[in-house]
């Protein structure tokens, strides 16, 4: 006998955008990556200061050397990928 074979599919996210939002942070409005993935609910990633929330509850801050470059570039990369300018 055969074992089975199963395959599953799925879309990382299920609806990317952008929208401008005030920022906490930078205290101003912002672009944000807008990510939405249904277990998960939405993700805002600011395109100015790389700080995250989910689900209107800010993300937590890695205990690492350049995260918030790296947050700030994935989230500028992302909106070029769907057509934001810079």
């Amino acid at each position: 006998m055969s074992e089975p074979y199963i395959h599953i599919n799925y879309v990382r996210y299920s609806d990317v955008g952008c929208s401008v939002v005030n920022c906490p942070t930078c205290e101003r409005p912002r672009r944000m990556l807008f990510q939405f993935q249904e277990w998960y609910g939405s993700t805002l990633t600011c395109a100015g200061c790389g700080d995250r929330w989910m689900d209107g509850e800010m993300g937590e801050r890695p205990f690492a050397p350049g995260w918030r470059k790296a947050n700030i570039e994935y989230a500028r990369g992302e909106l070029a990928k769907i057509g934001v300018p810079a």
